[in-house]
């Protein structure tokens, strides 16, 4: 009696270990992809930011030049990346607030460079720059 006892519970602690350590392991996989979701979508905005920047510098330089269009390219290739950072965050994160931010925060950005002038393009992109911050927050907190 007592080896099918002992037995019993060893056949019990081994499932519920092995229960417990999938459900740790799932709850750390989760917690991750969301935290790479949003990594992702943050460096994809600071690219476009960077690009829409270069894309008004090089308008001013030589406006319809190769450099002026591969700037432009290169900023429309960045917010596509940018978008499906996007898609990314409404698989891994689907939380409406964030969302919003994001689609914001991507509007903020893709704008850059349609700035007036010099100050305009400074504004812009420190308001681009705080909504980023205020993403970073916002996300970190629903990831925890």
């Amino acid at each position: 009696m007592t080896q099918v006892l002992t037995s019993l519970v060893a056949v019990v602690g081994t499932l519920l270990g092995a229960t417990l350590g999938y459900v740790f392991q799932r709850r750390s996989t989760v917690r991750r992809d969301r935290q790479e979701a949003a990594l992702s979508f943050s460096n994809a905005i600071t690219e476009v930011i960077r690009s829409q920047q270069e894309w008004y510098h090089r308008k001013d330089e030589e406006r319809g030049g190769p450099e002026h269009r591969a700037a432009r390219f290169e900023g429309h290739r960045l917010r596509g990346i940018a978008r499906q950072a996007v898609n990314g965050l409404t698989f891994h994160l689907p939380d409406p607030e964030l969302l919003r931010l994001a689609d914001e925060l991507l509007r903020m950005a893709s704008g850059i460079h349609e700035a007036a002038d010099t100050e305009d393009l400074v504004s812009r992109t420190e308001a681009t720059r705080q909504a980023l911050r205020a993403f970073i927050e916002v996300s970190s907190a629903k990831i925890r």
